[in-house]
Order: C-alpha cells, then structure tokens, then sequence
C-alpha cells in the first residue's frame, strides 16, 4: 500500500519528536485552562485530522478495503485502511495538541462492553480528549458505498464532567466537511465554501428520519421495533450505515431526525455537537442530554419530542436485556 505507507510517513514525520498521547498524565491546572479553552483551535486541528484520514478513505484501493479481521462478530469489520486512518489522524492531533490524550475505536477491544469502559476511563480525568472514528460506516466502505466518513471530536474533562467542544466529520467522497465548535453554530464546507447549518423544522408527520441496523442483537432488535413504530408517523426511513454521516445530515436539515441504539462517543461526539450547534436537541432514550457517554441516541429538530416518545414507547433506544 504504497499511497497509504507514505501519508503514515509525511504525518509521522510532522509529529514533533517526544511529542505522544499521555493517557495518564493530567494535571489540575490544565483543566482550567482548558475551560477557557479556544474551541476554534480544536476544531481546526479536528478538521485537519479528519480530512487526512479521508484522504486514505478516498485513495484507498481494493485490497485496500478488504476485511483484514472480524472484531466483535461477523457483522463488525475491521480492514487495513481504518488503523491507517486512525494513526494518521492521530499524528495530527498530537502535534497539534500534545497534551491531549485520544479515544480512537482502533485502540479498544471489540463489543459494547469494552467500548462504554474506555469512555468511562478516558473521560474520568480532567484534561482534551480526541475521541476518533477513522471509517465511521466500515461495511460501506469495504462494499464500496461511498458512505463513509471520518469522526474527530475534542471533548473536554473538568471535575468529573464531559462536554465536546469541537467537532468535524469529513465525508471525503464528496469533499464535505461539517464542523462545530461549542457555542459558535456549526457549518458545512465545500469547494472552499462555508455554509451555517440548520436543522429542519419538519413536525414528525413530513419527516425524513434516519436510524441504524447495529451488529449485535441487543441493540439490533429494539432498532427494528423502533424503525417499525416510527415508520407509519413520517414520511419516509433512510438507513445509511454512518452514524457520523446521519448527523451531519441532521445538522444540515438532509432530514429531520436519527435514532440508534449502543453508539460509542468516537460514533456519535462530533455528529451530535454538529446537530446543537445547528440548533436540533440530542438526548438518550429517556430525554436526558446528551454527553459523550450516551450510548442510545435521538438527535431530532423539531420533532424530537414527537420521535422520542415514539421510540422509547416501544423501548427503540434502549438496549434489550437479553441477545
């Protein structure tokens, strides 16, 4: 893979030396720091990342794309080009903030369980925290879908309490890049242009919703009975394969709402900022605000309400007891 071998290398080579994520290194005085922290500075350094590893995602060939390993079963992929993608955009991140730590899907164990402890971890000291999905939407990606997109959020950590602050998702098959930064909106670029986004105010009835078809069938089954109440109230369903792409589309008013189950942060931190800042609500099942530790999403405009109370009627947000 030669292409992919040699943007490792430039974004390695512009990585100052001594330069690394420290995962267990923080120090109170940081923290506040950070509270004052430029979020614009995040967010550029979140778009750089984000559009280097779509780079990889664009070039990538077809031995390229290829299922290099099944992760947690035979429906979670894990290919070549999503390691590369991390550990090129991680290589951003540390250089452009080397006290930061990162949160990338690449670095934790298969399934739901170990993907909730890393947050959990990650998020428990004060400090930045990259929390990173180089493919966000893999199986689309090794069919050749172009609907994938890489997931950069900066989530900060103050005192047991987590928020993100910066945000880019980067779809690189048609140069979209979407970015937030807390308390500015959030925007859509394209051909060097950006557009402010907004979310659409469609009540449920006229409504485009997204949602999701997870791996496992915790989350799985209670989608498809979500999908199943939800679907006679709107207008019409859409599942893409991209939580990162479906808020984003959120965001930009492509739709009215998306719910899924069992979503880690790396899937859904820079979406959701996209959708806030874009004026829409995101929430658990229950209506709780979102945090990077939400797991069960609904990110609506003006029908959350209406979608809520829909889905969580027939548990659609919440994992199922039992496979």
């Amino acid at each position: 893979m030669p292409s992919m071998r040699c943007t490792l290398l430039t974004a390695a080579l512009l990585v100052p030396q001594g330069a690394a994520f420290a995962p267990t290194t923080s120090a109170r005085g940081t923290a506040k720091k950070l509270h004052a922290a430029p979020y614009e500075r995040y967010l550029d350094a979140a778009c750089e990342a984000a559009r280097a590893a779509g780079a990889l995602i664009r070039s990538a060939s077809t031995d390229e794309r290829a299922v290099d390993t099944l992760k947690a079963n035979a429906k979670d992929l894990l290919t070549k080009t999503d390691v590369a993608c991390q550990d090129v955009a991680a290589a951003v991140l540390a250089r452009r903030e080397p006290a930061s730590r990162l949160l990338g899907e690449e670095d934790v164990a298969p399934g739901a369980d170990a993907a909730a402890r890393a947050a959990e971890k990650a998020f428990a000291t004060d400090g930045l925290v990259w929390a990173v999905d180089p493919i966000e939407g893999t199986a689309n990606f090794v069919d050749a879908i172009p609907l994938s997109a890489t997931s950069v959020a900066a989530v900060e950590c103050v005192s047991g309490n987590c928020r993100v602050v910066a945000g880019a998702v980067y779809d690189p098959y048609r140069d979209e890049l979407f970015g937030a930064a807390y308390g500015k909106g959030a925007w859509v670029e394209t051909a060097g242009k950006r557009t402010p986004l907004a979310v659409s105010s469609s009540m449920l009835g006229d409504a485009i919703v997204y949602a999701g078809a997870p791996p496992g069938m915790r989350a799985l089954k209670p989608s498809l009975r979500g999908i199943a109440a939800v679907a006679p109230h709107v207008r019409t369903m859409r599942l893409l394969g991209s939580a990162a792409i479906m808020l984003a589309y959120v965001a930009a008013g492509r739709g009215a709402a998306y719910f899924e189950c069992d979503l880690a942060a790396w899937d859904t931190a820079a979406g959701a900022l996209l959708v806030e800042e874009a004026g829409g609500t995101v929430t658990d099942a229950d209506g709780t605000p979102y945090t990077p530790l939400t797991r069960q999403i609904v990110a609506a405009g003006a029908c959350h309400g209406d979608l809520r109370a829909l889905v969580d009627g027939v548990g659609g947000a919440r994992l199922d007891d039992e496979d």
